[in-house]
């Protein structure tokens, strides 16, 4: 009987329980595409990434990442797990204290670095570059906010304002009051689906706010939309370039290189904190680094 290891890591976050659960399995080169959906169905978690060769020699490894019923072209959260658990494997010198990998990806070959403290990683890191779609056009203030349960006057208009930002994947990006009022939004998919919303072609909305409890963090962070339940916090790792984008689209940010912590849940909702590093130099690409920690929680073989 054949078996396939695996390991589910806790990204983003330094403890465990934390952060956003992901499936990893790093040899995963006898298997096809069909039977990767069916094991990522199988442990059904926010995200698998199977690691397989590269299809250029000069590159360490190629990557596939699956939700529990269809494959991603990106998700931060599970390439910082993947390079997490590399390290772990000790594929790499520990005595390094800056390891590069370069990890082919639907989204092209992206660079991940693994930074050690003491021979043990600390930081998983991705670079990458992307060519932002930002449009204004967006419902109306009173759209958005039946859509959320809110007021109109619980989204925030005077720094930020709600926009459509798109990396390849559109979201809805809508800024709140405080991050408190981003915990308490009820997306209410009825309302959904009468507003103007779905005509956006963006089927997630990301909800935001600058003003946090946490000294450590600027933005509070969440995800809603019609596939999310209710209850859900989904990861938001994979809105992160879009969200750089969209603050890039606003006129009071100028131009130079920016580094930012985004916060997503809470202590008893599998808190998760992104490091971000963008460069904004006003031009048509972008250039991004996201980047955090995380953890082993389980490892085992399926059968």
């Amino acid at each position: 009987m054949s078996e396939v290891r695996y390991y589910i890591v806790d990204a983003f976050a330094r403890e465990a329980f934390s952060g956003a659960q992901i499936g990893v399995f790093p040899r995963a080169e006898k298997l096809t595409g069909t039977r990767m959906q069916q094991l990522a169905g199988e442990l059904n978690l926010p995200q698998t990434l199977f690691l397989l060769p590269p299809q250029d020699p000069d590159h360490d490894y190629r990557a596939r990442i699956f939700m529990p019923h269809r494959e991603m072209n990106f998700a931060a959260q599970a390439i910082v797990a993947a390079g997490y658990v590399l390290a772990h494997l000790d594929d790499f010198p520990k005595e390094t204290a800056d390891t590069r990998i370069a990890l082919e990806t639907r989204r092209g070959v992206l660079p991940v670095h693994i930074i050690r403290e003491h021979g043990e990683p600390r930081l998983i890191t991705l670079a990458m570059s992307v060519e932002p779609i930002v449009d204004s056009f967006t419902p109306p203030l009173e759209e958005l906010a039946a859509i959320l349960g809110l007021k109109p006057s619980q989204i925030e208009t005077q720094r930020f304002h709600p926009k459509i930002a798109a990396c390849g994947r559109p979201f809805l990006i809508i800024p709140l009051k405080d991050d408190e009022t981003v915990r308490r939004a009820v997306f209410d998919f009825k309302t959904w689906a009468e507003s103007t919303a779905p005509a956006t072609a963006a089927q997630e909305i990301l909800l935001f706010s600058a003003r946090t409890r946490r000294p450590e963090t600027d933005f509070h962070a969440r995800l809603v939309g019609p596939d999310i339940a209710p209850r859900e916090a989904p990861p938001v790792g994979a809105a992160m370039p879009a969200f750089c984008a969209y603050l890039c689209a606003h006129p009071h940010i100028r131009r130079g290189t920016y580094v930012f912590t985004v916060e997503r849940g809470a202590e008893d909702a599998r808190r998760s904190l992104i490091h971000l590093e963008m460069d904004h130099r006003g031009s048509d690409r972008l250039n991004l680094r996201i980047g955090g920690e995380a953890t082993i929680v389980a490892e085992g073989n399926i059968l």
